[in-house]
Formats: structure tokens, C-alpha cells, sequence
């Protein structure tokens, strides 16, 4: 996947990604209502194309009017929402030598979205941004060239490599970077945390696991690739959501949980699970569109055995 893009990558060092281009890749789809540092990039980014909006990581109505004009501009679908097609518009690739509002937008995800520090947002691609940014790529198993195109931009927005491929350990950092995927921090078990399951994971560990009485307690697991994947898909075609129970926790006896292939989700894009909404389909579909087992994928309305009347659990194979 990686290499069939690189053409794409190419086509955008030259200027911004075409307009009549169909996205291939999941991009997190942005409308008014949303805030946080991907608008912020979203608002840099259509400053340096020549749309007048206000920098303040709020999706509010000059925002609405800026992406609806950028849209027409650009021959696309005007709808206000900023999905694939309008993000890969936007992108302009830059690189060491580079001053403008697309460099503030790399050096804005870098600084406050991945804790470099060093980085500072001034518009100016010099030769610590240029350290970041490979350092950036290198961690995410991008080419570190120092060059922020397609699958760079990609990486920086989702929090997330293109494709969502690797090892166990780089599919749970790009799971502990994506802002879309709350981790839970609390746990019955001692370090069966989501969070600590997924540290763990990261380091190349294996994780603490739940227990169903005390004869099984105490034992470890490994967090599996389609799980692992799965979760990002789900965050990659712009879902927000919390888990609440990986590996850790009291489940029964055979549960898929103790395998390491299952997720507990508790709110789903803002919207608590806790009682029974129009959320939970929402979610299972999801997990079941990401390779969830359907069979193993249950919410309030379809498990009669009201075990997961509170949240949505997502099994792989």
C-alpha cells in the first residue's frame, strides 16, 4: 500500500494534491461543532490557500464558510464537512527552506500533538522542524526524508502510520498518539489498565490480564494484531471513542478479553454508552465494518444476557 502511493506523494511535492483526486486513504472527517488541534490544522491550512478564518481550534461558522468556499473552489462536494477529498486538497507539501501558514500547521501537530517541544510555531521549516519531522517519520515507519507529504500529513492528522500495518508494538503506539482513542486508566486488575495494556504493548511487553475467580488470576497475554488494527480502522474513519477494558477486568472464564482480542467501549463519538442509544448500533457497526466478529460483537439491544448493557464489546479472531 505504501508503495502504490508514493506516486501520489510525488504529484503533491510539486503543489497541493489535486482536487479531482478520490481519497484512498481514512482520513478523520472534521464539521462544524468539532475543536481540538486537528482544526487548528484545518484552520492553517486553508489560511495558506487563501480562505480568511479565525485561528482559534473551534469549528464554528467562519470556519463553515471558509471550508464551503474552499469546496467550490476546488471543483468539490460543498458540504461544509472536511472529509478525505477536501483534507488531501488542502495538504501542501513542505519541506526544509519552506515559510508559510502549512508549516505552522506541521509545526502546531508536532509541538501540542506529539510533544516536541523544541518545535516552535513560527512558519518556518528550519533545521529543528526538519529533525522533528524525520524523527516523526522514523517512529511511524514513514521514509524520514524531512519531507511532509500525503502519507506524512496522513500520520500527523490521524495520529495514525498509513497503512495501519506493523508490529504489535508500533500498532500500540500509533493507538497511544491517535486522539481519536481514549484509554481508560482503571482496572480491577492491578496493570490491566487499557492505558497500561497498551504501554505495555508499545514497549514490546505483554500485558496484565483480568481474572474470573481466583484460580486464574495473575496471568499475562498478548494484545493481537487484528484487535489492534481493528481499533484503528474504527479511529481512522473519524470515530472518536473510550475503552474502558482491554485485557484487564473481570470477564467470563473464556472470555476473549484473557486472549487479548477484544474492547470494551464505553462512550462513543461524545455519547455515553451507560444506558441504551441509538450510539450502540453505531459502535457495533463500526467494530463490525473494522473485522469485529459479528457473532462477538454485542450492545444493549441484541446480547440477552444484559452483560453488556452499559458498553459495546468487540471481538476479533
Amino acid at each position: 500500500m505504501r508503495t502504490g502511493l508514493l506516486a501520489l506523494t510525488t504529484i503533491a511535492l510539486v503543489t497541493q494534491a489535486p482536487a479531482a483526486f478520490a481519497s484512498v486513504l481514512s482520513w478523520q472527517a472534521l464539521r462544524q461543532g468539532d475543536s481540538g488541534r486537528d482544526v487548528y490544522t484545518l484552520q492553517y491550512l486553508l489560511r495558506e490557500s487563501g480562505q480568511p478564518v479565525d485561528l482559534d481550534g473551534i469549528f464554528g461558522s467562519s470556519t463553515n464558510t471558509a471550508v464551503r468556499n474552499f469546496q467550490a473552489a476546488r471543483s468539490l462536494t460543498v458540504d461544509g464537512i472536511v472529509g478525505g477529498n477536501t483534507w488531501e486538497a488542502l495538504i501542501k507539501t513542505v519541506r526544509q527552506g519552506d515559510n508559510n501558514n502549512a508549516v505552522r500547521a506541521v509545526q502546531d501537530q508536532l509541538r501540542a500533538g506529539y510533544g516536541y517541544s523544541s518545535v516552535t510555531v513560527d512558519g518556518i521549516f528550519g533545521a529543528g522542524t526538519n529533525t522533528a519531522v524525520r524523527d516523526f517519520q522514523t517512529k511511524r515507519e514513514l521514509g524520514a526524508d524531512g519531507i511532509v507529504g500525503l502519507n506524512t500529513w496522513h500520520a500527523l492528522v490521524t495520529g495514525t502510520s498509513t497503512p495501519t500495518t506493523g508490529t504489535t508494538a508500533s500498532l500500540a503506539t500509533q493507538i497511544l498518539n491517535s486522539s481519536r482513542i481514549a484509554l481508560g486508566t482503571s482496572s480491577s486488575t492491578t496493570g490491566g489498565s487499557p492505558r497500561q495494556n497498551i504501554i505495555d504493548t508499545s514497549n514490546g511487553l505483554v500485558t496484565k490480564r483480568g481474572c474470573n475467580g481466583n484460580a486464574n488470576c495473575g496471568l499475562t497475554t498478548t494484545l493481537k494484531r487484528s484487535m489492534l488494527e481493528g481499533a484503528l480502522k474504527m479511529a481512522n474513519a473519524g470515530n472518536s471513542y473510550h475503552i474502558t477494558s482491554l485485557a484487564g477486568g473481570v470477564h467470563s472464564t473464556n472470555s476473549d478479553h484473557y486472549a487479548g482480542l477484544a474492547i470494551d467501549i464505553g462512550i462513543w463519538n461524545g455519547t455515553s454508552l451507560s444506558t441504551p442509544n441509538s450510539a450502540h448500533t453505531a459502535a457495533r457497526n463500526a467494530c463490525i465494518a473494522a473485522g469485529s466478529d459479528p457473532s462477538q460483537t454485542f450492545n444493549a439491544y441484541n446480547d440477552s444476557s444484559g452483560r453488556h448493557n452499559n458498553h459495546v464489546h468487540c471481538a476479533w479472531n
